[in-house]
């Protein structure tokens, strides 16, 4: 009986002590790696800034303010995520963007009427850029659809400008788009914070909503007004992990 006893305290000890390392131990379902694709329809626009203090400047940006508005862009790419913990995770990758702003569309009224001529135009200009992230992941909840939040910081490498012209003629609409020469800087720094939800498909797989903002805090060009580029989107991701 006395050997009984000991042997069952035993078993017991050795019970206890492995349902604590399972405890421990990660589960078979989180993954240290993931990796994924993004896309994001954004919402972009710019800031002005008198760079040179001059009266002149200051109509300009007047001008340009009233005459401009938002314009619809995107950003899309691959990420990698290093996951810490199962709340926790720094992810990078390298996304294509294409930001910028446009011109409202206006009447176009000429000194003598002419009927082939265009009633309407406006103008977008589209920063094309390759940008590589690097943010840290919080994960809040333990089911299948978790809440997150991220914040981080972007680099943004300006590849080129284009500028789209859209004629409006009476039977038709005219776009064409070209590149400009002007010497934009090569690199800036927007910081980035998301707030989304994070739905667990399967062991492996999970599919990410967050609406997105980003800022450049970096003028775009040196020129008596230049402009600061900013955007907000709903980035929609998908994981896998390995």
């Amino acid at each position: 009986m006395k050997q009984l006893t000991i042997f069952l305290l035993i078993l017991t000890t050795f019970s206890a002590y492995g349902q604590d390392k399972t405890k421990d131990t990660p589960t078979a379902d989180f993954k240290r790696v993931q990796i994924g694709i993004n896309i994001s329809p954004d919402i972009c626009f710019r800031t002005l800034e008198n760079n040179d203090g001059s009266s002149t400047s200051d109509i300009i940006m007047k001008l340009n303010n009233e005459n401009e508005t938002f314009k619809l862009g995107y950003t899309a790419g691959l990420n990698i995520c290093f996951n810490i913990k199962k709340f926790v995770g720094i992810e990078t990758g390298i996304q294509y963007t294409n930001k910028g702003y446009q011109t409202k569309m206006r009447d176009l009224i000429f000194a003598q009427p002419d009927p082939i001529a265009p009633n309407k135009a406006k103008f977008i200009y589209n920063f094309h850029c390759i940008d590589i992230p690097l943010k840290a992941n919080f994960t809040i909840g333990k089911k299948k659809l978790r809440f997150f939040t991220s914040i981080g910081l972007t680099t943004n490498i300006f590849i080129k400008e284009t500028q789209t012209s859209v004629f409006v003629y009476s039977d038709r609409t005219d776009r064409k788009t070209y590149p400009t020469i002007f010497d934009y800087n090569s690199v800036n720094i927007s910081p980035t914070i998301s707030v989304g939800i994070d739905y667990k498909i399967n062991s492996r797989m999970n599919l990410r909503v967050e609406p997105t903002f980003r800022y450049g805090v970096l003028k775009i060009i040196d020129a008596p007004v230049t402009a600061y580029l900013y955007s907000g989107g709903l980035n929609i991701s998908y994981y896998f992990g390995l």
